[in-house]
């Protein structure tokens, strides 16, 4: 196990070589359960995602601006005229915040959620064709049972009137999830959510509330209208819903980028585990995930980011530094913690 303080190697496999040590974020404890168990197909997948958002290498800018170039187009959208790369969050952000007061459009929606909620959907499609009709109809009962009482029907309860909404009327839109498809996900799936709730959730949280006292990631949600909270054909939501029930509620700045790997991971799973085919459309995105830092899709403009060059952690997976920032990005910025929990500098 890495000492306390350890830095997150910039490549697992070096690092299990060089220390025989398993990795931070202890996929082996997390993933291997014996209802769920991760085939070595799904061990690769999951290994490709958690290193994709842990890494610190220097950005493949090259690699990264063709992938977000197939991306707009896959979209059907000119490809952009510029690339802004942003060395820290701070310092992308407010490129971000500038760019829209400056009349550039987001296309989060349509480049990023849109292409890849199409791409798991043709991913699925054969399995649910295939699927009897007794294990059809055990799948929408499980599968609305879940979304109605964990409360994904009815996000907005309430009108005015504080009277309840028929929450099935607000039912997704996307074929329920089978059995198969719900034991193949899971473990990966598991092992990549890991890593947002141990490292990405609290270090986006920091960021936020360095910048601004608001919301200031509201901008780069996937949804143009503010008042709707369940899309009802997002199928990649409901989908990771269902396998981990995560509680994000959308106020929770690292949904802004952590998704698409969630989500990516899902794809990679049809394809890798399942044996099933997304479309092409979801290239650009994995290529921008495995290339670079987060990334914002604009109308003619893509603002790129630049990875950490440092994380440190804990033997448990803990974001912690003893007496040295915890995160370090190229220029300069950082962020200081203590076992999980961020802190004020030094």
């Amino acid at each position: 196990m890495p000492p306390a303080g350890g830095v997150w190697p910039l490549d697992l496999q070096r690092h299990r070589q060089r220390h025989a040590a398993p990795s931070i974020i202890r996929q082996e404890d997390t993933m291997h359960d014996s209802t769920n168990p991760l085939s070595a197909h799904g061990q690769a997948v999951a290994n490709r995602w958690t290193q994709a958002a842990l890494s610190c290498e220097p950005a493949d800018q090259a690699r990264a601006e063709a992938a977000v170039r197939l991306a707009y187009r896959s979209a059907g959208h000119p490809e952009p005229s510029r690339f802004l790369w942003c060395s820290s969050p701070p310092a992308a952000l407010q490129q971000v915040r500038q760019l829209l007061d400056d009349g550039h459009p987001s296309l989060v929606a349509s480049v990023r959620r849109d292409a890849l909620n199409n791409a798991l959907a043709a991913a699925r499609a054969p399995i649910w064709e295939q699927t009897s009709d007794h294990d059809r109809f055990t799948a929408f009962g499980d599968f609305h049972d879940f979304m109605e009482w964990h409360g994904y029907y009815g996000e907005q309860r309430y009108d005015g009137f504080e009277a309840r909404y028929n929450l099935m009327e607000h039912r997704y839109l996307c074929n329920p999830v089978t059995e198969g498809e719900r034991s193949a996900l899971t473990p990966v799936l598991q092992a990549v959510r890991q890593v947002y709730e141990q490292v990405l959730g609290p270090v986006w949280a920091a960021v936020d509330r360095t910048l601004t006292g608001g919301y200031i990631m509201q901008f780069a949600w996937y949804w143009s209208d503010g008042q709707t909270i369940v899309k009802r054909d997002d199928e990649g939501r409901a989908v990771i819903r269902y396998c981990l029930n995560p509680r994000d509620w959308f106020f929770d700045p690292a949904w802004n980028h952590f998704p698409d790997w969630l989500v990516l991971a899902a794809i990679d799973t049809y394809q890798q585990v399942l044996g099933t085919a997304p479309t092409p459309g979801w290239e650009g995105c994995r290529d921008v995930a495995l290339a670079a830092g987060p990334w914002w899709p604009l109308s003619g403009v893509a603002v790129m980011m630049q990875r950490p060059t440092v994380l440190r952690f804990t033997g448990d997976g803990l974001l912690h530094g003893v007496d040295e920032p915890t995160v370090v990005w190229p220029d300069g910025s950082t962020l200081w913690a203590r076992d999980g929990a961020i802190v004020p500098p030094g």
